[in-house]
């Protein structure tokens, strides 16, 4: 049971299904074809975008929700960064966006990480639902 799992297990959980998203092709690709077509306001968003650069940014932020959600004062200052740069001051990211964002993410590692179970899947809920908070309670 997901309730029994330390969490650094749970840290490890992710961390490992990650890496294996990562190295099993374009799951990137995957989750950005997945968030654009969940919403048309999203798509619009992201009409100028260059790709290249977003997965970059994509990458380094879920790292640093990873070690967010494991305590990590480097998480912690660069997730902090993300709730200022996504506030309403800023590039006005609303938190309903995280709900799109988050389902396609996992729509994306389900598809691209073989090994995922259930405990995965509940250790990367508990990961992501962690940052989503920190971020949003900046909005």
């Amino acid at each position: 049971m997901m309730e029994n799992l330390a969490t650094t297990d749970k840290i490890t959980l992710v961390q490992n299904s990650y890496g294996r998203c990562l190295n099993n092709g374009n799951m990137l690709e995957t989750f950005y074809q997945k968030f654009l077509s969940s919403s048309n306001e999203v798509a619009e968003r992201f009409k100028h975008t260059d790709f290249e650069q977003q997965h970059k940014l994509l990458r380094h932020g879920l790292n640093l929700m990873i070690m967010y959600a494991a305590g990590n004062f480097a998480g912690q200052s660069g997730l902090r960064r993300i709730k200022e740069s996504h506030s309403r001051a800023r590039l006005n990211i609303e938190p309903r966006f995280y709900i799109l964002w988050k389902g396609a993410l996992l729509n994306a590692i389900i598809q691209h990480d073989k090994k995922f179970d259930r405990e995965t899947r509940e250790a990367w809920n508990e990961v992501l639902d962690k940052g989503i908070e920190f971020v949003t309670s900046g909005y």
